[in-house]
C-alpha cells in the first residue's frame, strides 16, 4: 500500500515535495503550518558587492528589488540557488546548507572591506553578521518576508489524523514543527499524531517535537534526500540540501 504522508512546508515548496513524493508512490497531503508573508520595504540603491539569502522564499520576497538582478549573489543551499537563477540572478554561489557554510564561503570570495545585503525574513537564526564582520566584510540586513503560523489545520488534515490515514509528517524546521504541535492541541488530535511517524530534517527541527513525547526520526544529513530515505523513498534528481534548517 502507498505510504500517506502529511507535509507541512510552505507554499511553493510544499507543492514541490508533495509532486516529487507522488512520483515515488506516495499519497500526499499538503497543510502548510507556516504562511509567507512578503513585506514591502524601500532599500537605497548603495553600492553592495553581493546580495547574501538565506531562503528560497526571501529570493520570492526579492523579485520587489528588480535592480539587484545584476549582482553576485551567495544563497544558503541548492534549493535556494535554484530559486535565484529561476529568478534572474545570474551569478550564484552555493553553500552547503546552513548559515556557518554560508559565512565560510562568502568569506572565501569577498575581500575585507566588502559590503553585503541579506535579504532576509523576519526571523533568522545564528550570526551571519557577526561571522562576517570579523573578516572585515559589512552586512546591511533588510527584512522583507515573515513566516506567520497558520491559525487551524485544515479539516481534511484532521479527518485524516483522525481515522489514522496518515502514516509520516514530514517536518523541515523548528519553527514549522513546533506550529504543528501547537495547531494539533488545538485541533483536539493531541493522541491522534502519536501514531504516526514523525521524520525531521535534523536534530533542532525534531525538538518540538520531543517536547511533547512524540517519536521521531532524523535524516542521516540535512537534505531531502535523506528525508525521504528515512521514510523508505528515494529521489536521485532531487538534491534539496538543508533549506530549511534555518528558517521558514
Amino acid at each position: 500500500m502507498a505510504v500517506r504522508v502529511l507535509v507541512t512546508r510552505p507554499g511553493f515548496d510544499a507543492e514541490r515535495t508533495a509532486e516529487t513524493l507522488r512520483r515515488l508512490g506516495c499519497h500526499t497531503l499538503i497543510d502548510s503550518v507556516i504562511e509567507i508573508e512578503v513585506i514591502a520595504a524601500v532599500i537605497a540603491e548603495s553600492r553592495y558587492d553581493a546580495i547574501v539569502f538565506t531562503s528560497a522564499n526571501g529570493v520570492r520576497a526579492a523579485k520587489q528589488f528588480g535592480h539587484f538582478k545584476q549582482l553576485p549573489v551567495f544563497a544558503v543551499g541548492t534549493r535556494t540557488a535554484e530559486v535565484a537563477r529561476e529568478c534572474g540572478f545570474a551569478n550564484v554561489g552555493v553553500a552547503a546548507g546552513e548559515v556557518n557554510a554560508l559565512g565560510e564561503l562568502i568569506v572565501a570570495e569577498l575581500s575585507a572591506g566588502a559590503r553585503v545585503l541579506h535579504l532576509a525574513g523576519e526571523d533568522r537564526a545564528g550570526d551571519l553578521p557577526g561571522r562576517l564582520l570579523r573578516a572585515g566584510i559589512k552586512t546591511e540586513t533588510a527584512v522583507i518576508y515573515r513566516a506567520k503560523p497558520a491559525k487551524v489545520l485544515k479539516p481534511e488534515t484532521i479527518a485524516a489524523f483522525r481515522a489514522g490515514q496518515i502514516d509520516a509528517v514530514l517536518h523541515y524546521s523548528e519553527r514549522s514543527a513546533a506550529a504543528f504541535v501547537r495547531l494539533a492541541h488545538a485541533a483536539g488530535i493531541d493522541q491522534d499524531i502519536r501514531k504516526t511517524r514523525h521524520i525531521c530534517l535534523s536534530a533542532a527541527v525534531a525538538a518540538p517535537l520531543q517536547l511533547i513525547g512524540l517519536r521521531v526520526e532524523v535524516a542521516a544529513a540535512p537534505d531531502e534526500q535523506a528525508l525521504f530515505a528515512v521514510l523508505g523513498v528515494y529521489a536521485l534528481d532531487n538534491p534539496l540540501r538543508g533549506e530549511e534548517t534555518e528558517q521558514p
